[in-house]
């Protein structure tokens, strides 16, 4: 470039600069000017509410394996194949991140929260959870309480036996589907929406299903199919509990498995049955307590019986285990929704 192009290109930007600083110096394209401004900003500001909406309208699930796998990311065995478009929880107590919880949803996992017990639960980034106090539970659910589980799941977990505190007729490791028990409501209110099926592990080494049709009454609750395969549940050992939950007859009866495995799941556990039970509608809770009067307590936990007389109707809200007066360490929890019986 010459020294003659060199000037003549200087006096142009002079040129463009005066112009631009007579049209800012114009009132009127001041005002435009901010209007374009404001007018961004409030575009701005619309695209991420509408982009927060959005993303609360969409479905909240967890995230899954391959529903394919015959084992979960545990490596632990599925005994039924996942449901086309079913979903899968798995705990995540191996994230590496170790953390201390009480009476809250953890939060490295909003699925899982302890809100509705009295204990603390460490959990050691390395996949176990042990849980101390008078009253634990721990519920899974979707954290908007818009998407009710599946009524047919298969729930696997490995429970350790630790300490007592206090000894009473269901110590021991208990989980419950089927189910909201005050997930959005009152547990003291909502009676109906707190029926549920239990499958159930004494220390006494008692395996058993449990209908709950009436949380507040004593006579509210019914055990069936009891087995004790050995001796008490042992101490200081990891066994696994799988409870699969399956509806049958074109959607009339709930067939109900217990698995336990005492490999502490080399090779994906070695499942064996323990016991089974068959609800038909006859045959458990006749006559025992109701949520409320006009309710019949033996009627088995499906949909198109039980939503009429659900207070929120969402009866199947969640999943939860407990268990009370002692310590009791966790791991490898899943719940995979699988298909019916037909």
């Amino acid at each position: 470039m010459t020294i003659g192009d060199a000037n003549a290109s200087d006096s142009t930007g002079n040129r463009i600069k005066r112009s631009l600083l007579l049209l800012l110096q114009s009132p009127s394209t001041r005002k435009r000017l901010i209007f374009v401004i404001i007018a961004a900003i409030v575009l701005t500001l619309a695209l991420v509410l509408l982009a927060g909406i959005f993303q609360n309208l969409l479905p909240t699930v967890p995230p899954t394996a391959d529903l394919l796998s015959p084992k979960d990311r545990f490596g632990i065995t599925r005994l039924y194949p996942t449901s086309p478009g079913g979903i899968e929880w798995s705990s995540k107590w191996d994230n590496g991140n170790a953390r201390t919880i009480g009476n809250e949803v953890d939060p490295a996992d909003n699925w899982f929260e302890t809100t509705h017990g009295d204990g603390t639960y460490v959990i050691d980034g390395k996949g176990t959870l042990t849980a101390s106090g008078d009253v634990i539970r721990m519920y899974i659910h979707d954290p908007a309480d818009e998407r009710e589980w599946s009524e047919n799941l298969e729930i696997t977990l490995y429970v350790k036996r630790i300490s007592e505190t206090q000894i009473v007729d269901y110590s021991g490791l208990q989980v419950f589907a089927r189910t909201n028990h005050g997930t959005n409501g009152n547990e003291n209110v909502n009676y109906c929406d707190d029926r549920g099926y239990g499958g159930l592990v004494g220390i006494n080494g008692r395996w058993a299903f449990e209908k709950e049709s009436a949380h507040h009454l004593d006579d509210g609750y019914t055990r069936a199919a009891g087995q004790r395969p050995s001796g008490d549940l042992p101490k200081n050992t990891w066994v696994g509990f799988k409870y699969v939950l399956r509806n049958m007859d074109d959607n009339t009866k709930v067939k109900l498995e217990l698995y336990r495995d005492t490999t502490g799941g080399a090779n994906g556990g070695n499942w064996q049955k323990v016991t089974e039970f068959v609800d038909n509608g006859d045959n458990f809770g006749v006559g025992r307590g109701a949520c409320r009067p006009e309710v019949d307590p033996s009627l088995p936990l499906i949909h198109s019986f039980i939503n009429d007389s659900s207070e929120t109707g969402k009866p199947m809200l969640s999943v939860y285990a407990r268990h009370e007066y002692g310590t009791m360490a966790y791991s490898d929890f899943t719940i995979r929704e699988i298909n019916p019986l037909p």
